[in-house]
């Protein structure tokens, strides 16, 4: 475990990653059936006819991606947060 708090230079950085999963995060929240259609394209590209999430029903999709998206977003703006105090 590192024993340093984050500085005021990892500040924007921070805040960048959490606007970035925040916009992530309510894409999935708003519009689960073109992130199915983007991860189902991805994933081809991969192995075809895999398992993916996207396979997932649309509302366990939308709550699963969704929720891991806000949470990573409030995470991340906790860190910048504590980084800009100090």
């Amino acid at each position: 475990m590192q024993g340093t708090s984050p500085s005021r230079a990892d500040a924007p950085a921070l805040l960048l990653m959490a606007a970035a999963f925040l916009i992530f995060g309510l894409f999935a929240l708003l519009r689960p059936e073109s992130l199915r259609s983007a991860m189902d394209r991805f994933a081809d590209t991969w192995k075809k006819d895999s398992w993916h999430p996207y396979k997932m029903p649309l509302p366990l999709l939308r709550l699963t991606v969704g929720g891991v998206g806000l949470a990573g977003a409030a995470l991340f703006f906790y860190i910048g947060y504590v980084a800009l105090t100090r």
